[in-house]
């Protein structure tokens, strides 16, 4: 029996299949298809589907039993040389930057050389999936359970795979959905993340400012307003594998209404926010009386299980006098801070921290720590450490650093990324915060993260590889879209 090749081999064995048998596919394809865009997505695809088929015990062999199979499924038939040398995966070798290899032993003047740009799609494409099987490994654990999985995964193929090609080119009429339906994994290497789920998201965009993740879920939220009454809806996907945001596990409903009015004044619904507090999905609704771009002056918080349930009322904060509110959440908690004007005169309240708790079936906060601080809080999280925020209204931190307050009320500084200015901190599964910030890539922007640490020490920065057109973060949550293939993926990662 052969042993299962590392993350590093499976990359190889990607690089011998694109660079010594994708020639000879590249050519097979485009003799039926010509040379189009729809013959690259094609060969893409392709790729794909024999690297699935070839499983995790891959050696060149094999590789070369199963291309020929896809070489026939096109109509070539199987005594065609589809690798003219007899050497073994050894006798390749990758170039300085290991992206390239040099040798592939295709007879060069009778195939065409693949195209750079092809080429590069299809490798893309087979590093995420690699970086996908290997965060599914570590995720179902179990020698058992990757095996059911891997048993999955080839019956999909099976059914997906190489009989699905005739009918995609049979068929010129089906929908761009109908022909992506094998694995589109998203690589998250070089982040200290694990991927628990990639939703394809092309027909259906998702607001990343509405997203709340916890206890295996993803939770969205969208806003409704009707002569029924107003309220936010969350629907709630589970975390697992590749999908779309359809059949939502649970739905709630969180009805909203407008604090009582003073006569001749009248609320408006400024903002509002869905995150997490551990088990529970919390949605803070901000209101204010001195028009939409006021600041909030009354805040009502609610909380819904993350495994489903009605929603409860956690809190009114403001009122009479109050000018200002922030609201965080995180880690089984929320924390609160106001401005109170009286006299002319500005007055910020100190933090309140406290726990949502759930005692016979109603749910509340418990008892409150009150912390000290000068100014209101900016960017605030809750976590097991404490608050933690980029400084205050007073005494902002700067680009790059963050203060974590103790329920003690002792203040510690911690540097995350360089110079950044939009980041947003989460917690990863062994406690370490990390902040998360998006950078500059030649094709676009991309994401950064770096473990906060003590100002001068030196701590890794690690990037993301590929570009994204929008991301976000919860709890111990990353999520961001990237697209590939022509398609377009919602990928949501856990913070190690």
């Amino acid at each position: 029996m052969r042993s299962r090749r590392t993350g590093a081999e499976r990359r190889r064995m990607a690089h011998i299949l694109v660079d010594r048998f994708g020639p000879a596919m590249w050519h097979a394809v485009i003799e039926r298809m010509g040379q189009t865009s729809e013959a690259e997505d094609a060969f893409v695809d392709l790729m794909l589907a024999v690297w699935k088929r070839i499983g995790r015990q891959s050696d060149v062999a094999r590789l070369r039993e199963h291309v020929a199979r896809a070489l026939a499924s096109l109509g070539v038939p199987s005594s065609t040389e589809v690798d003219s040398s007899e050497g073994t995966a050894d006798m390749l070798f990758t170039s300085e930057d290991g992206e390239a290899l040099e040798e592939t032993g295709l007879p060069e003047e009778v195939l065409p050389n693949l195209p750079a740009g092809i080429r590069n799609r299809a490798l893309q494409r087979l590093r995420a999936e690699i970086a996908f099987e290997e965060a599914e490994a570590r995720r179902l654990g179990s020698w058992m359970a990757r095996a059911a999985y891997g048993l999955l995964a080839i019956l999909g193929l099976a059914l997906v795979g190489y009989g699905w090609w005739g009918e995609r080119t049979s068929n010129s009429s089906q929908t761009a959905n109908d022909r992506h339906t094998s694995l589109e994994p998203i690589s998250s290497a070089d982040l200290p993340v694990q991927v628990e789920a990639v939703f394809d998201i092309t027909r259906q965009p998702v607001d990343l400012g509405h997203l709340a993740f916890g206890g295996g879920e993803l939770v969205t939220g969208s806003l409704s307003l009707g002569p029924q009454g107003d309220g936010i809806q969350l629907s709630a996907y589970a975390l697992r594998g590749l999908g779309f945001l359809d059949h939502p596990r649970w739905t709630s409903n969180v009805p909203i209404s407008p604090p009582a009015a003073e006569p001749g004044a009248s609320w408006l619904l400024r903002s509002w926010i869905l995150s997490s507090a551990g088990d529970w999905a919390v949605v803070t609704v901000n209101w204010t009386e001195n028009g939409i771009h006021g600041a909030a002056s009354e805040a009502d918080v609610y909380a819904v299980p993350m495994t489903g349930g009605r929603p409860s009322r956690l809190a009114e904060f403001g009122g009479n006098g109050v000018g200002e509110i922030v609201v965080a959440t995180g880690t089984d908690g929320i924390a609160w801070q106001m401005v109170s004007e009286k006299g002319g005169m500005s007055t910020v309240s100190p933090i309140e921290l406290a726990p949502i708790a759930s005692h016979a079936g109603a749910v509340s906060l418990g008892p409150s720590v009150r912390m000290d601080v000068s100014g209101l809080v900016r960017n605030a999280h809750v976590t097991n450490a404490g608050l933690v925020c980029q400084g205050t209204t007073a005494h902002a931190a700067p680009a790059g650093a963050w203060i974590c307050i103790a329920p003690t009320g002792q203040e510690t500084t911690y540097a995350g990324v360089s110079d950044a200015e939009d980041g947003d901190v989460v917690e990863g599964k062994s406690g370490v915060l990390y902040e998360v910030a998006s950078a500059s890539s030649s094709q676009g922007q991309t994401l950064v993260m770096t473990a906060l640490h003590a100002p001068g020490n030196r701590q890794p920065t690690f990037r993301l590889e590929t570009p994204v057109s929008a991301w976000g973060a919860d709890g111990g949550y990353v999520d961001y879209v990237e697209t590939s293939g022509g398609r377009t993926y919602l990928v949501v990662a856990r913070a190690d």
